[in-house]
Formats: C-alpha cells, structure tokens, sequence
C-alpha cells in the first residue's frame, strides 16, 4: 500500500485570503468615514463595537486563509498503518491504526470510522477534495488489505 494525502483545495485558502483582507479593507474605509463624522454617545459606542468585531473576524478569517494557503491546510494521512485526521475540531480520534477500525460508513459530507473502545473518528469531506463514497471506498479497500481479505477470484485456489 501506498501513502495517500487528501488536503483542501487550495482555492479554498486562497478564497479566505480575498474575502479576510477585502472586507478588512472595508473595515477601515468605514473606520476612517466613522473617525471623520465624530459620533458621539451611545451612537459611537455601537458603531465603534461593530466595526471592531467585524475587523477581528476579517483578521481571523485572512489568517485561516493564509494558513491553508501555505500549506498548513486540512488533511487525512492513509498509510499502511492507519489514517492521520485533521479535518476539523471535534473530529475525534485523530491517528487512528487498522488493526483498531471496526466499521467505516459514510452518511452525507462526512465519513465516520468507528474504532476500538467505543470510540469514533469524524472524516469531514466538505474540507477535503475527495467526494464521500470515494473516500469511504478506499478506507475500505484499505482496511480489507490490513485485513488480508481479498476479492472474489483473486486468492489463491484451495485444492
């Protein structure tokens, strides 16, 4: 078996990019506008509070953007030991060995692997470039290989 990276597409992360420093760039155009008129009171107060949260979103979503830009984007590591997870918070178990998974189903955007112990790993494949039955279908082929299980008519003949 070979090692397999699945990540977020990169127009993704570049789309974050766009979106955080456009909006930003309104923030502070409105900012100048709102500094020049001088409101004052309760008025100023709403004004300067909506401005501020809506600069720190812009500022968080053009760090997310540039982070998944560089690289350091969503991904799901398979190998032949098991699967690394990192789509998301709350995705659960995160490295994840064969040897430990017991059933793999897919139900929408995600992918759930349940594992040993009661336990579960969360797949989301809306972050990742893989649709989720392909993806369901490889941990599968992957997991009956750790398995040793093979398709009909590929074994070796009992005789």
């Amino acid at each position: 078996m070979s090692r397999i990276v699945y990540r977020s597409p990169l127009a993704l992360g570049i789309r974050g990019v766009g979106v955080g420093a456009s909006t930003l760039g309104v923030v502070l155009v409105a900012a100048m506008l709102v500094a020049a008129a001088g409101p004052s009171g309760a008025l100023g107060v709403v004004v300067w509070s909506v401005l501020g949260l809506l600069g720190a979103a812009a500022l968080v979503v053009l760090a997310t953007g540039v982070l998944r830009a560089s690289g350091l984007r969503t991904r799901l590591v398979l190998d032949d030991d098991g699967f690394v997870n990192a789509t998301g918070p709350r995705a659960g178990v995160r490295k994840v060995a064969w040897r430990d998974v017991r059933k793999v189903q897919s139900d929408g955007d995600v992918v759930s692997v349940d594992i040993a112990g009661n336990r579960q790993s969360v797949i989301r494949t809306a972050m990742l470039d893989v649709e989720p039955k392909v993806l369901a279908r490889e941990l599968r082929g992957r997991l009956n290989r750790d398995r040793g299980y093979t398709p009909f008519g590929t074994g070796e003949q009992v005789g």
